[in-house]
């Protein structure tokens, strides 16, 4: 029987929701899929807070004893919960028809097996899992990196289309498999994060932290070394000698993380100067990134664009970032200041900005100009529709 067009399997390895990455990725890609008339069935990890949404239905994986939180990145935990969620899948699958199974990430290894059941398959690509894999330094060259891109080729070979996020991933699915149909869908900001902010709450914020006075260096996002904090760390006493009441606020991290960051920062004689803050909740950003004068992305690996990019483009404030393949697919120089991955290259960058404002103002308005027009949520919106149009379309 043919299944029907309304109805889509979106299987999601990770937490959802919380206020990271991919998960709010999948936010947004569940509001826009809904909002057009599918019904989705998202498969996903216990792990995360309920989503209230017409046409939405969440299954969740079998709790497994033990796990009640999930670092970013590769574990052993993960490896446990996506041999959980496989066996959600599997149940799903049987109970119900789908017009399309959508697996994000890893998730795609898990729903392969499905194709030799005629299912067809979507494969999301956030990331490269062999690439991610190879830089953080969880398997280096050798059988098992082999083995693992041999799957990513099978997968995509196996899939109907590939979604990709950035240009680097449709340009790795390309060579994976030159024969998938690729439909490139760049993340979109969240809605909550793109209001004006509110005056009242930045002076509140500037006084609870005691930065009267003080110039901000803003970053927000995980603390994962993938992220070139260490550039950052390296950089930030070069900025001081030129700006001595340079202050630099990182916004994000688990507790623990933000902890931990800060007793190195100590260690490095840096307090004061860096305070690692911790997380907040993305409707706070608004506040945080107009307490800059600067908003900085030192990423330092990776291809996927950070989705920070989006919304510090959109905040109105000058960004500078390194000039390497994970921004400059989004960002030019003509709205961004790029500068070497270098803690030199970082600190000329941000110095210069913190001591010729007017210098980099037409940056921040060339960003909030091009963000607006290529990659606000109704870009998002029309991309993701025109590729399910394409692959499963509504009767």
């Amino acid at each position: 029987m043919r299944p029907r067009a309304r109805r889509v399997l979106l299987v999601a390895p990770q937490p959802f929701y919380e206020p990271r990455g991919t998960p709010m990725n999948v936010l947004q890609m569940c509001r826009v899929l809904t909002a057009a008339g599918y019904r989705v069935d998202l498969a996903t990890f216990p792990l995360g807070r309920d989503v209230a949404m017409p046409g939405l239905e969440i299954h969740r994986a079998l709790r497994l004893p033990g796990i009640s939180a999930l670092p970013i990145g590769f574990s052993k935990r993960k490896l446990a919960l996506d041999a959980s969620l496989a066996l959600l899948v599997l149940g799903l699958v049987l109970r119900r028809r789908y017009a399309l199974v959508h697996a994000v990430e890893e998730a795609v290894f898990l729903a392969l097996p499905l194709t030799w059941l005629g299912l067809p398959l979507v494969a999301d690509l956030d990331s490269s899992i062999s690439h991610q894999l190879a830089y953080t330094g969880v398997l280096r060259e050798g059988v098992a990196l082999r083995a693992v891109r041999a799957l990513e080729r099978l997968a995509l070979r196996r899939s109907k289309a590939a979604i990709t996020v950035c240009q680097a991933l449709t340009e790795v699915a390309r060579e994976l498999s030159p024969g998938t149909r690729i439909f490139q869908v760049e993340d979109a900001p969240l809605e909550e994060s793109l209001r004006d902010p509110d005056p009242a709450a930045v002076e509140a914020l500037r006084g609870e932290h005691g930065l009267e006075g003080r110039r901000a260096v803003v970053y927000t996002g995980n603390l994962e070394s993938y992220q070139g904090l260490d550039l950052l760390l390296a950089a930030a006493p070069l900025v001081r000698e030129r700006v001595p009441e340079v202050a630099f606020l990182l916004v994000g991290g688990e507790p623990a993380q933000a902890e931990a960051f800060a007793a190195r920062v100590r260690g490095l004689g840096l307090a004061g100067t860096v305070l690692a803050l911790g997380a907040r909740p993305p409707a706070e950003m608004p506040e945080w990134m107009a307490l800059g004068e600067l908003l900085v992305s030192p990423r330092s690996q990776g291809q996927n664009t950070p989705l920070k990019i989006y919304t510090y483009m959109r905040s109105g404030r000058p960004i500078v970032a390194t000039d390497l393949e994970t921004h400059t697919q989004v960002l030019d120089p003509g709205c961004a200041a790029l500068c070497p991955p270098t803690p030199e290259g970082l600190a000329e960058a941000l110095a210069r900005g913190l001591e010729d404002p007017a210098r980099f103002a037409p940056l921040a308005k060339a960003a909030r100009k091009k963000v607006e027009a290529e990659y606000s949520f109704e870009a998002f919106r029309r991309k993701l529709l025109a590729a399910y149009a394409a692959l499963a379309p509504l009767p």
